[in-house]
């Protein structure tokens, strides 16, 4: 897509003959179409600034600077604040930005779905856990690649909730409840949870049996990266699923830093099977009130809107795929 910004606007970028500069040359007058001054819009808001994104559309920095103008005198609102340093966008801007990302995406899905004979190609942007990434996404990229080798994937990894529309995102993976009602959310499965500490954590503190027990332990909390709040334990029961508050003395939002937490017998933890079973197979980590376990959670593929493109299909089907192989862990 970008290299169809950059003819469009290479083909715009004109000679008018009434515009002499004091050389004695002929002066470009940069005549950009609205719906390309959106698409230069959504960019330099996502790149950061006008420099980088003329750079990844590959056109000339004056038909950048050129096209918000445009597209500002047409709006009769101002959108970005810029500055020497950094650009910021205005409320209207905000509002302009979370409207146009999702119906230029709607539009380039509706115009991708009547070319279905041609190899995909161009960016994929995906975020997902650092667990999921590390462990099973990334090690089996080269299978995707085999298959569409004309997509370039940006893959961003981290446990922090990302705004999909502002990080410019396709598709999200998320663990657990969702409280995203402006996206589309798809089922893919349910993950497996496990209870457990290290060896070095037992023979110090010593197993808890009971529910009641995991008063008088130190527990590795998890801190929800967007509310701030600690995330309650959970355990299946006969009367139910109980959710409890332990005591510990460290909290964490980072999915690695809580994984070494655990390993170092700080405390309990409680995470993923895929992530924590190659350490209990090891034996540097042991389960502890298998009786009790924690209820699966949900596992969902998050998308700005109802039209994806065949890119995201393509990535959905296959991560689904991967999910299948991989059941031991995902449950369907």
């Amino acid at each position: 897509m970008f290299r169809k910004i950059a003819k469009k606007v290479h083909h715009y970028y004109k000679i008018s003959n009434n515009k002499i500069s004091r050389c004695g040359q002929k002066k470009p007058v940069i005549q950009i179409n609205r719906f390309d001054s959106i698409r230069i819009f959504i960019e330099i808001v996502e790149a950061g600034s006008f420099t980088q994104a003329a750079e990844n559309l590959q056109i000339h920095r004056p038909a950048v600077t050129k096209a918000l103008q445009l597209l500002e005198q047409h709006c009769g609102t101002r959108l970005l604040q810029r500055t020497t340093r950094r650009i910021n966008l205005t409320p209207d801007g905000e509002a302009f930005y979370r409207q146009s990302k999702p119906l230029l995406s709607q539009a380039d899905a509706l115009l991708e779905s009547f070319s279905t004979d041609r190899v995909l190609h161009g960016q994929l942007r995906v975020d997902m856990p650092v667990a999921f990434a590390t462990l099973l996404v990334v090690p089996h990229l080269p299978d995707f690649y085999r298959q569409h080798p004309g997509v370039e994937i940006i893959l961003s990894s981290s446990d922090r909730r990302q705004d999909m529309l502002r990080d410019g995102l396709d598709c999200l993976l998320r663990v657990g409840e969702l409280d995203d009602g402006d996206y589309i959310a798809r089922k893919l499965g349910s993950i497996k949870m496990t209870t457990c500490a290290s060896p070095a954590y037992i023979a110090s503190h010593g197993a808890p049996q009971t529910l009641e027990d995991l008063q008088e332990q130190q527990a590795i909390n998890w801190v929800n990266s967007s509310s701030r709040q600690i995330m309650p334990w959970t355990f299946a029961t006969p009367e139910g699923i109980a959710e409890m508050t332990l005591p510990g003395k460290l909290v964490i939002d980072n999915s690695e830093t809580y994984l070494s937490a655990g390993l170092a017998g700080l405390g309990l933890v409680q995470g993923m099977n895929l992530f924590l079973q190659p350490y209990l197979d090891r034996g540097l980590l042991v389960e502890v009130l298998p009786d009790n376990p924690s209820p699966d959670r949900k596992l969902s593929l998050l998308y700005p809107h109802r039209h994806l493109s065949r890119k995201v299909r393509a990535f959905t089907e296959w991560l689904e795929s991967l999910l299948q192989k991989a059941r031991c862990d995902v449950k369907q």
